[in-house]
């Protein structure tokens, strides 16, 4: 028989880092993305930025924004390695032997 309560606190700790994962990654395509505006922005203005190249100058702008963001990211991440570990001990908890089956 499984046992549903022991069960909850593990899909519990799923569903949040799913939803931290789905943060991180909004986070991240919100940096690509303001990079890429400021990057076309920039070689508009100045068409001098063609010698360092369109993608190289959009790497350096991404770059100085997660730099910029890094303690939100440097949060989400922690939260995430934190969520792991939860769901590993669950894991390892549930896959123990002998332990006892409510019923």
């Amino acid at each position: 028989m499984i046992d549903v309560l022991a069960l909850k606190p593990l899909a519990k700790a799923i569903g949040a880092r799913r939803e931290t994962q789905r943060h991180f990654d909004c986070l991240t395509r919100q940096i690509a993305a303001r990079a890429g505006r400021q990057a076309i922005t920039a070689k508009v203005r100045s068409r001098a930025r063609r010698r360092t190249g369109h993608r190289l100058y959009q790497q350096e702008l991404a770059d100085r924004l997660t730099f910029e963001r890094w303690r939100e990211l440097d949060a989400v991440t922690w939260r995430l390695r934190v969520q792991e570990q939860i769901i590993d001990e669950y894991q390892r908890r549930d896959d123990a032997p002998g332990l006892p089956v409510a019923r």
